[in-house]
């Protein structure tokens, strides 16, 4: 299932922005695809470079899949915004990530941002398992004034 109506604008922010080109640079990194209509991808520009980036599948009304790419540091507007998109424009009550058992770097970035390991496939990757991190909608901080005053919807 692709995300039906809830596409994101061109930009929303200073530097931050979406289309296929995020999700084609998240997809590279960690070894996956992007596939427009089906996914929705939000990264973050500094001087032009991407240096982070979200993809957002699976979109199914009650949650949503995200695959996380960063290389360098994230803004607090930032992180609003990947966790508003999902929560507040998609309505979900959860977000699943995905993530090797062999990428313990990746592990440590969901694991920091509040999500939590809710289950894993065995051997379901050639170097091991995937492990299934959730966040829900009550859970996250991101939600909280601190981070959402830096959105601007309008």
């Amino acid at each position: 299932m692709g995300i039906h109506r809830c596409g994101l604008s061109g930009r929303m922010g200073r530097y931050i922005v979406s289309g296929p080109e995020i999700g084609h640079w998240v997809a590279k990194r960690v070894d996956g695809g992007f596939f427009e209509g089906r996914a929705t991808a939000l990264g973050l520009k500094r001087d032009d470079q991407i240096i982070a980036g979200v993809i957002y599948e699976n979109w199914n009304h009650k949650s949503i899949w995200c695959h996380f790419a960063i290389e360098g540091q994230l803004t607090p507007a930032y992180l609003a915004a990947i966790f508003d998109y999902p929560y507040n424009i998609c309505q979900v009550e959860k977000i699943i990530v995905p993530v090797g058992s062999d990428n313990e770097k990746s592990a440590k970035v969901v694991t920091n941002m509040g999500f939590t390991e809710e289950g894993r496939i065995k051997e379901g990757r050639p170097a091991g398992d995937i492990v299934f991190y959730t966040l829900r909608r009550d859970d996250c901080r991101f939600l909280n004034e601190r981070y959402s005053k830096r959105i601007n919807h309008g």
